[in-house]
């Protein structure tokens, strides 16, 4: 189990730090935005300890992520909320979601092989 909290720990404390970073926030400037002391923060980063469920809403919320990505649940770092938004002819996300999960493996590799294609063809 300690291994497991050990894990948890560092990977979230990884991912504040890289989105900390990626919005070029000193650890001094994020503490004081979540009302917390810069030491404490750097505890997080470091793996040191785990922050509270509250605080890890509010890293969320703040940096527009879900909480399970924080966690090292999901590798998405998009917000559960756009699920609702629309995709497009009147679909959101959260249908396409939907929709993914009811067809069959052969086909979800068959579909995502020309998102990779579109993807690829987007870049150029």
């Amino acid at each position: 189990m300690k291994k497991d909290s050990e894990s948890l720990s560092n990977n979230c404390g990884y991912k504040i730090s890289d989105l900390r970073k990626s919005h070029k926030l000193t650890q001094a400037e994020l503490a004081k935005k979540l009302n917390i002391s810069k030491s404490t923060l750097g505890h997080y980063e470091q793996g040191v300890s785990i922050p509270p469920c509250q605080l890890l809403l509010s890293i969320s919320e703040f940096f527009h992520v879900p909480v399970d990505y924080l966690l090292g649940k999901c590798t998405c770092s998009k917000e559960y909320s756009r699920l609702s938004d629309v995709f497009c002819d009147n679909i959101t996300f959260g249908d396409i979601v939907n929709m993914l999960d009811e067809i069959k493996h052969r086909d979800r590799q068959h579909l995502l092989y020309e998102l990779r294609l579109m993807k690829r063809a987007n870049e150029k």
